[in-house]
């Protein structure tokens, strides 16, 4: 998928999300090479999926996703990951595998669940 239309349908799953009130969201394997500020706005998102893209790094919105237990990343890009992360104080499986990932933040380890 193109670039702009990956953008755009992602924009478009958060946006249904959103109004729906889901509790999880799929954006596995659209191609995304950057993810939307909108992320920021799931307040209520547990499981959130978004392996199998060309992400490098993630916005600092993903930390403020309170109730998120699961994160799946695997299969990006990824050489690093926000410090905000930290904030994810719900979080109870976080998936990185097969990124490029040269160390962790030091907030990571402050996660208790």
């Amino acid at each position: 998928m193109p670039p702009d239309d990956a953008r755009r349908e992602a924009e478009r799953r958060i946006e249904e999300a959103c109004r729906s009130g889901s509790a999880e969201l799929f954006l596995r394997g659209l191609g995304l090479t950057e993810l939307p500020e909108s992320l920021g706005q799931l307040t209520q998102l547990q499981e959130l999926y978004i392996g199998q893209n060309q992400l490098t790094g993630l916005p600092e919105a993903l930390g403020r996703l309170p109730m998120l237990r699961h994160l799946d990343l695997t299969r990006n890009w990824l050489t690093g990951l926000p410090e905000a992360l930290g904030g994810l104080t719900q979080l109870r499986e976080l998936y990185l595998s097969q990124n490029q990932l040269t160390g962790l933040p030091e907030a990571l380890g402050g996660l208790a669940q």
